[in-house]
């Protein structure tokens, strides 16, 4: 019984990171199952309503799987403290603003917010979306903030596959992203994993100087300002790890 558990939540983890809905064999492709596995497995989850097929025979995940999310992300602690910087880095700037954590090997966003209540300007900026480290500028800080030894651990056995062309898939090319990411204390995402966002972030640090967090704004391209943006974050996210230190 435990391994279609597995194999269905592993489905469900890839139709959700994909920007368009899946074929069976395109599915099959990106997990190397046979496609009668994938269809089986599919089956399963339109009939408790997690996936749904559209007109083409392709495969989404529905809203359904906001539900598994928003329980566990309304709990952390460190979401409830950040929605006020995010509120007001949203209210100054226009932009969409998302904090993630680091987990297993993702960006996993725990608290958003946007200036309109409706997060359009980043389609990857939802409650509980986990998201490519290689792609995203929350990813790059919370790769470039680990230590010495876990981020070249991490480096080592992270898939970098293609998100759009100007996606950094070289391993050598990351580390020295990563290494002026934290030389000049932020992070850029241009066009990296959606052809219509541009995202800046900078990390949030606990009391002991220990990213627990990055937080991130983004716009379309032809409306982001960097300099503001870096600007808003910056004094953002050095007050929420103030209130995090309990300074």
């Amino acid at each position: 019984m435990l391994r279609p558990l597995q194999e269905g939540l592993l489905l469900l983890e890839r139709l959700s990171d994909q920007p368009e809905a899946l074929a069976i064999s395109d599915a099959a492709r990106v997990l190397g199952w046979p496609k009668s596995r994938v269809h089986r497995i599919l089956a399963a989850l339109v009939a408790a309503g997690y996936v749904e097929q559209d007109a083409d025979r392709r495969y989404r995940a529905t809203p359904k799987v906001l539900r598994l999310a928003s329980g566990t992300m309304s709990r952390h602690p460190l979401r409830q403290q950040a929605l006020p910087f995010l509120r007001r880095a949203c209210a100054e700037t226009g932009a969409d603003a998302t904090l993630s954590v680091l987990h297993e090997d993702r960006s996993l966003a725990i608290a958003t917010d946007s200036a309109t209540g409706d997060p359009a300007a980043d389609p990857f900026s939802m409650l509980g979306r986990s998201s490519w480290l290689h792609g995203a500028a929350n990813g790059k800080v919370l790769l470039a903030w680990l230590p010495l030894v876990e981020q070249r651990d991490l480096l080592a056995r992270l898939e970098l596959p293609a998100l759009t062309r100007r996606t950094i898939t070289d391993r050598a090319r990351l580390a020295a992203e990563l290494e002026r990411v934290r030389e000049r204390g932020w992070a850029v995402n241009d066009r990296e994993n959606h052809p219509d966002v541009f995202t800046v972030s900078v990390p949030v640090f606990d009391g002991f100087h220990r990213c627990v967090a990055a937080v991130g704004l983004s716009q379309r391209p032809d409306a982001a300002d960097e300099k503001r943006s870096v600007a808003v974050l910056r004094r953002e996210s050095a007050a929420l790890t103030r209130r995090i230190a309990g300074v």
